[in-house]
C-alpha cells in the first residue's frame, strides 16, 4: 500500500457516510469536493454502499486534494496517478 507523497496531513476514511446514517447515494450527491476516477466508479460506490475517501496536503497545510472511490485499491491507484 502506497499513499501519495504529502508534506502535511493525510486522512483516509471508509464509509464516513454511515456515521451519519446517510445513504451512499445521498453522500455522493451532497459532496462536491471529491474527485472520482470515473462516473462508473462513482456509480459502483453507490451500488455497493462502499465509499473510500482520501484527503492530503501535498506541499503545505494549505491546498489539499480530496478523492473518492469504491475500493481502497482504486482509491490509492487514483491518488498515485495525480
Amino acid at each position: 500500500m502506497q499513499f501519495p507523497k504529502h508534506k502535511a496531513g493525510l486522512m483516509l476514511f471508509h464509509n464516513d457516510h454511515k456515521n451519519n446514517y446517510e445513504s451512499a447515494e445521498a453522500w455522493v450527491t451532497a459532496q462536491t469536493d471529491y474527485d472520482w476516477p470515473s462516473s462508473i466508479a462513482k456509480q459502483r460506490a453507490i451500488e455497493t454502499d462502499s465509499i473510500w475517501t482520501l484527503t492530503w496536503y501535498p506541499e503545505t497545510p494549505i491546498g489539499s486534494l480530496s478523492i473518492a472511490a469504491p475500493t481502497l485499491e482504486e482509491l490509492l491507484e487514483f491518488a498515485n496517478s495525480l
